[in-house]
């Protein structure tokens, strides 16, 4: 009789922890990352009674959840993937929109127009208003690549100040897994679930890959860890080590880098880990601020420094149109070993390329008076245009990579360079976003909670439970009739 008792409870039991894991899927339907969990029950050991060996009922050993860690893995590589395109797409769409000679006038056409307005100075070296065009047009191309080199500064820094956020949120991340790591390891000794919590760690792992690409793994004492691909570990159980940002030194720069970003760990700052990351969001950052935008930023310091000083040369040795005295001996005031000069520059002087984008400006004589703009090769020669006409042809000039591009293919070619590499982010964003996809689909497949497969294992669980209920009342009246047999 108390076999029969025990079989029913045994049986109660299970039945009512499988209803309830039943119903904290169906709870947990559309909590993300969340694993459906199912009983894992077992008969208990049969005993030896009459001769006959008789079964004791079921016992519950824990509750598992269903998971999959390659499937997790590949999800995870998945997400590194999707997020260093996806960042790239958004960060070089930025750049692209910099240098759009659709939407807008840009600094191409605008040059284009400086040196056209040269061409007619040639032909009126005299007419003031013409001058007035040149000096408007040069002003021009000034402010635009100020305004190019202005706004490729502003978008590195902002994703500076993007990186320094996403590295403090990296470090809290690491932190939450090192915390769950040491509840399961409490959980797991005192053999009580850890479903949920494991669900909560595969969630911050994952968020982590949104940032680098990494791999989790078990060490020799059980404890999990996480490391980063090419770097090493950098949680190992309860313990992790902390990230930080900080400015490269100009002496310590390669590439033209100083006062770009570099990330370290926090205990070891002379590690410089900033070219190491690969995938995930961060690696995105750096490889566009550290490579494409520095490329465009030297580009453009190239293309203002060789325009300066080509367009100089050719001004300052020419003559302004008016009369120029002569010294007693016949001698011009400004002549050297180079040839008679006047020594009035177009732009202002620049020592090297460095920021010479930023710094390129009109010389003051020519912005106080027109008279200063230079046409003539002769002094006091009003007709003469042979330095307007020698300016102008500067546009057609090869006077970049080593003389195999003039300053409009210069140019160009950088627009088509930071357009190429955006409609390859854009295709590659798009095909890791369709794997991404693709893997979620999997990773639910396995872990995710059916309605209809849960609904109806709780009809199952429920009719159970009500058999065990029948079997404890049918044992109940069982003993009672015993009892009124034994009271006679």
């Amino acid at each position: 009789m108390s076999n029969l008792l025990n079989i029913g409870l045994t049986g109660l039991k299970a039945s009512k922890v499988s209803l309830k894991t039943t119903g904290h899927n169906l709870a947990n339907v559309n909590t993300e990352g969340f694993s459906r969990q199912r009983l894992l029950q077992t008969t208990n050991n049969p005993v030896l009674k009459e001769g006959l060996v008789q079964g004791t009922g079921t016992r519950t050993v824990n509750i598992k959840r269903v998971h999959d860690e390659n499937a997790e893995k590949n999800l995870r590589d998945a997400t590194s993937k999707y997020n260093f395109h996806n960042e790239r797409r958004f960060s070089l769409n930025r750049v692209e929109d910099i240098f759009n000679e659709v939407d807008r006038e840009g600094l191409n056409q605008i040059l284009t127009r400086f040196f056209n307005s040269f061409r007619e100075l040639a032909v009126q070296p005299e007419n003031v208003t013409v001058r007035s065009v040149v000096r408007d047009n040069a002003v021009m191309v000034v402010e635009d690549i100020h305004r190019i080199r202005q706004t490729l500064n502003e978008i590195s820094s902002q994703i500076d100040k993007k990186t320094e956020s996403l590295v403090e949120e990296i470090n809290q991340t690491m932190d939450q897994i090192a915390e769950l790591n040491q509840k399961i390891q409490i959980l797991e000794v005192s053999n009580q679930e850890t479903g949920d919590y494991r669900d909560m760690r595969d969630i911050a792992v994952k968020r982590l890959a949104e940032s680098f690409d990494l791999a989790t793994y078990r060490d020799n004492n059980g404890q999990f860890n996480v490391a980063i691909k090419n770097v090493g570990t950098i949680i190992s159980g309860p313990k992790f080590q902390k990230l930080q940002t900080s400015r490269v030194n100009r002496q310590e720069s390669l590439n033209d880098t100083a006062n770009s970003l570099s990330i370290t760990f926090r205990e070891r700052p002379e590690q410089n880990l900033t070219s190491k990351f690969r995938g995930g969001k961060l690696s995105s950052l750096m490889k566009t601020r550290n490579e494409d935008i520095l490329r465009l930023q030297n580009s453009m310091d190239e293309i203002a420094f060789n325009l300066v000083n080509t367009v100089n040369g050719l001004h300052e040795r020419g003559y302004v149109n008016r009369d120029i005295q002569v010294r007693e001996d016949g001698s011009l005031p400004n002549e050297d070993q180079k040839g008679k000069i006047t020594g009035i520059k177009f732009f202002r002087h620049l020592e090297d390329p460095k920021d010479a984008a930023m710094l390129i400006e009109l010389d003051e004589d020519v912005l106080a008076d027109l008279t200063n703009i230079v046409t003539a090769l002769e002094p006091n020669s009003p007709g003469d245009n042979r330095v307007s006409i020698a300016i102008s042809k500067i546009q057609h000039q090869k006077l970049f990579d080593q003389g195999t591009a003039t300053l409009e293919e210069k140019y160009l070619q950088s627009i088509a360079d930071i357009g190429l590499q955006t409609s390859k982010a854009i295709m590659d964003s798009e095909q890791a976003e369709g794997i991404l996809n693709q893997q979620k689909t999997v990773r639910e497949r396995i872990s995710g909670v059916s309605i209809d497969e849960e609904t109806a294992n709780m009809v199952r669980y429920q009719h159970a439970y009500e058999a065990s209920a029948k079997i404890l009342n049918t044992a109940d009246q069982m003993f009672h009739t015993v009892i009124g047999l034994l009271k006679r």
